[in-house]
């Protein structure tokens, strides 16, 4: 009878680790990726350059961001720092050296200094003509 009960505890004790091992690496992988919530939006063309309107919504702490803008092949467009609990700023970013700003693809990355959260947006953009024939029996 002692031998029953000691396996009964020696099976819970292996369940119980078995749990507590399986469940521990899923609680990891999702604090390894921390991501800003922000978004990114088309506004316009302003002098045949776009605009983009980016938003970061508060998370009432005040956090110092990083904004990097990139080209295609890796160029730096614009760098700012911003100090702020939460913010929504404008881009105009001039694209005339670039096909005459027709085609272009475009890199967002805010960042932040303090928790190492990061966001990645690709704008990408491409102009194409259509002409179209249509052929009627009258």
């Amino acid at each position: 009878m002692k031998k029953i009960i000691l396996n009964n505890r020696s099976i819970a004790i292996a369940l119980l680790t078995l749990f507590t091992i399986a469940l521990s690496p899923v609680v990891n992988a999702t604090e390894k990726k921390p991501v800003i919530a922000a978004e990114i939006k088309f506004v316009g063309k302003v002098q045949n350059n776009p605009v983009f309107e980016l938003t970061v919504p508060g998370a009432g702490v005040q956090e110092e961001y990083i904004i990097s803008v990139r080209d295609e092949h890796g160029n730096v467009l614009h760098v700012e720092n911003i100090k702020a609990a939460g913010f929504t700023k404008k881009f105009m970013l001039s694209l005339e050296e670039n096909n005459d700003g027709s085609n272009y693809s475009i890199q967002f990355v805010i960042s932040t200094k303090s928790n190492k959260k990061s966001a990645l947006y690709t704008v990408n953009n491409n102009t194409r003509n259509v002409e179209e024939v249509v052929v009627t029996k009258l």
